[in-house]
């Protein structure tokens, strides 16, 4: 007898559930998200004890065994990154970092290198951010010897060849001259300025000088006096016999070539306090505007996150809820719900509240939208803000953020390779391990009183910067400078931001709106 189809029995399916379906009467559909009824959300989070072991030869090992598929993962995190730059080198650490994979090893050519990793069936990576840089490998479990002495070669003796060196400073170039294309970048660039300034290792911008100051040769110094094992933090996880790996990790970093002494003006993570000083306090209150070709206006404003707030403050668990009854990604988001579905104003609206894991950084209401529909959007944003200040969240509300943020916290720790990276993220921030319960068990605990407190306390009207990218003309509906709608909803005149050339950041000539 001929089998029937995948298709075929895939439609006679969809035809009898569709049959259920209409059968059914009392089907109750939910007409607002906070109807909606969730059973709660069980979280068994997994102990750090027995996961992690210092080796000899300096890393500090956090183990997560998953025997579920014959693949291991191994993310090694250093405290490497710009906060390290010297001054006038502005990229020597990201340009370290990205190269300490792409450029080859001592011994093998860069192209060479590829084609190993390739054969293996192999991952490997490197990079290096702001304060945190590291490499990456994931190997099959049959190959992984093999590919432990190819990682090993390529954090040990990365070759900084001259080719992918200066392939990497082309691709920078390139990156740099389209700067000011993309709007989204430029608010974001802008906005980090208003907030913390442009002096700052974490907002002060590549330029064509600085990238061209730095050698073949710094990255060679940054990598010896950086990259030590002393300073890494390894996260292994997957298909391993720990008995089996431990040595080899040991033999790894055994006999890292020795760091001759810096000189006195190297920046090392030996002669730079942990955590980095923060950024200083930006601008006031105010609104501000940068010229854009755009047919959809960018607009961000909130202001910078208070400061003090420690890992385990009840009040950061509260301040979470409210972030997600504001504008966060779950069921819930009265700036999604009232700008997008119900006015229609905006393509699509979100609010953080950047508490920062190094110092503070910020609150921002972000969304885009046609230039003449923003102010109204801001007024209906603003109401919003306030309505969490000044009124209690429905006990449903909560109840469904509550459940929608232990399911995140859930599955946080859902794999092995999770697991094991965020107890080594632990380490690396200073973050306390037993975080993780005080974060459940300050969720659960949140009540409606707690979160219009917290609203009170940490979204404060009086303190918003307003950033609007877009074209004036369209912005202001052609009105004089100080009677446009938008400087009456935010109650600030405007001041136009210059507009910047791409491989300096230096200003152009302040556009002025017609």
């Amino acid at each position: 007898m001929k089998t029937p189809s995948p298709v075929v029995l895939m439609l006679c399916l969809a035809f009898v559930c569709s049959g259920e379906l209409r059968g059914q009467t009392d089907l109750d559909v939910p007409a607002h998200p906070r109807e909606l009824s969730f059973g709660r959300v069980a979280v068994a989070l997994p102990s750090v004890d027995g996961r992690a072991v210092r080796l000899d030869s300096g890393p500090l090992v956090f183990l997560a065994e998953d025997h579920t598929l014959p693949l291991v993962e191994i993310a090694v995190a250093l405290r490497v990154g710009s906060f390290l730059d010297p001054p006038g080198k502005l990229g020597l650490a990201s340009l370290t970092g990205a190269l300490v994979r792409r450029a080859g090893t001592a011994e093998l050519e860069a192209a060479e290198l590829d084609v190993r990793i390739d054969h293996l069936g192999a991952r490997m990576d490197s990079f290096a951010g702001i304060a945190r840089g590291g490499a990456s490998l994931s190997a099959p479990t049959w190959v992984l010897e093999e590919a432990l002495d190819l990682f090993g070669e390529i954090l040990r003796h990365p070759g900084f060849q001259m080719e992918q060196f200066e392939a990497a400073k082309d691709n920078l170039r390139e990156s740099m001259m389209r700067r000011n294309e993309d709007p989204l970048e430029i608010l974001q660039r802008e906005w980090e300025w208003l907030m913390f300034g442009d002096r700052h290792f974490s907002t002060v911008p590549l330029t064509i000088g600085s990238l061209e100051a730095v050698t073949r040769q710094d990255l060679v110094t940054h990598h010896r006096h950086c990259w030590r094992p002393e300073n890494m933090l390894l996260a292994v996880s997957g298909d391993f016999d720990r008995k089996w790996l431990l040595p080899r990790l040991e033999e790894m970093f055994a006999d890292w070539p020795a760091d001759d002494d810096p000189a006195a003006d190297q920046r090392t993570t030996s002669t730079v306090a942990w955590p980095p000083e923060g950024p200083p306090a930006g601008v006031g209150a105010g609104l501000f505007h940068v010229e854009a070709d755009t047919p959809q206006a960018k607009i961000a404003f909130g202001h910078r996150a208070q400061p003090g707030l420690e890992w385990n403050d009840p009040d950061r668990f509260a301040l979470e809820v409210v972030m997600e009854v504001l504008g966060g990604t779950g069921a819930i988001s009265r700036l999604a719900g009232r700008l997008r579905t119900a006015e229609g104003l905006v393509y699509r609206a979100s609010a953080v509240y950047e508490v920062g894991t190094l110092w503070p950084e910020y609150f921002q209401v972000f969304f885009d939208t046609d230039s003449r529909n923003i102010a109204r959007a801001i007024d209906l944003a603003l109401e919003e803000i306030e309505r969490l200040r000044t009124q209690s969240i429905h006990p449903r509300e909560l109840e469904v953020v509550k459940q929608t943020l232990l399911s995140r916290l859930r599955l946080s720790f859902d794999t092995a390779e999770e697991i094991a990276g965020r107890f080594a993220e632990d380490r690396l921030l200073d973050r306390p391990h037993s975080y993780w319960e005080s974060y459940r068990h300050g969720i659960e605990q949140v009540t409606v009183d707690d979160a219009r407190q917290a609203a009170r306390r940490f979204l404060l009207p009086e303190k918003l910067v307003y950033l609007v990218v877009g074209r004036w003309a369209e912005l202001s509906q052609g009105k004089p400078e100080g009677e446009s709608e938008l400087e009456r909803v935010t109650a600030h005149r405007v001041t136009h931001l210059p507009q910047r050339d791409p491989l300096t950041m230096e200003p152009r000539d302040r556009l002025r709106a017609p």
